[in-house]
């Protein structure tokens, strides 16, 4: 059965019964200046698919990982992200064993471009006992880069991230040619791995779309600005 995503931070406020919040994203350490990046750099622009939507660059602002644990829900999945090589240890030792995850490696926002795969103990939380241990791979995933994380372990994934730009993520209709294109891959070479799939989601007819790739689950975005279409999507109605 098709689950819908809330994707982070719209995970942090709205909540649906029949929908899963995702919350954070979440780094070890706080990252304070969320309002005045949100006022600085969230706008809506024209972009290269010949619509608008939204670009930002918060850069992965938040109160930090021990703030989302004690913010989280009961079904909540916790975004969490590593900046700093030793990262994916220090979560391994705060983050409840049990608790689902969804393990960002592809925030285009940091002032810093690190490869977070490659930080050590990245492969060693699909080992553990998680309902949800998803890997939100960016749009711009070489196939390379995809096989990495699924021989890592990890069997959900969710395509995709906002977009690299040099003002910012851009969001929307404009990741759909690149979600396409990696749940096809993913669905190829990798049939036993779970696809949530995210980007221009502002309709039902959307999301029928990418299932009809091969997408197990559904991940919004941008159509959380309004949050009462959100509610018709999810429930199939006009």
């Amino acid at each position: 059965m098709t689950k819908y995503f809330i994707a982070a931070p719209f995970g942090n406020y709205l909540k649906f019964t029949n929908a899963i919040s995702v919350t954070g994203s979440w780094t070890v350490e706080p990252r304070p200046g969320l309002l005045w990046q949100i006022i600085k750099t969230l706008r809506y622009v024209p972009n290269a698919s010949g619509g608008f939507g939204w670009r930002n660059k918060i850069g992965l602002r938040n109160a930090g990982i021990h703030k989302g644990l004690e913010r989280r829900g009961s079904f909540d999945v916790l975004s969490i992200a590593a900046i700093h090589k030793w990262d994916w240890i220090n979560f391994d030792s705060i983050v409840p064993e049990h608790q689902s995850i969804e393990v960002n490696v592809s925030c285009p926002n940091l002032d810093k471009d690190e490869d977070a795969t490659s930080f050590p103990y990245f492969d060693e939380f699909p080992k553990t006992h998680r309902y949800w241990c998803i890997c939100k791979i960016p749009p711009t995933a070489s196939n390379d880069l995809v096989d990495k994380i699924v021989d890592s372990g990890y069997n959900q994934i969710h395509a995709s991230n906002t977009l690299p730009s040099e003002k910012g993520g851009l969001s929307g209709k404009i990741l759909a040619p690149h979600t396409l294109r990696l749940i096809e891959y993913i669905k190829t070479k990798h049939p036993h791995v779970t696809v949530i799939a995210g980007g221009g989601v502002t309709e039902r007819w959307h999301a029928e779309i990418y299932k009809d790739r091969g997408a197990d689950h559904i991940s919004l975005g941008t159509v959380c600005f309004t949050p009462w279409r959100v509610k018709k999507i999810i429930d199939g109605t006009k």
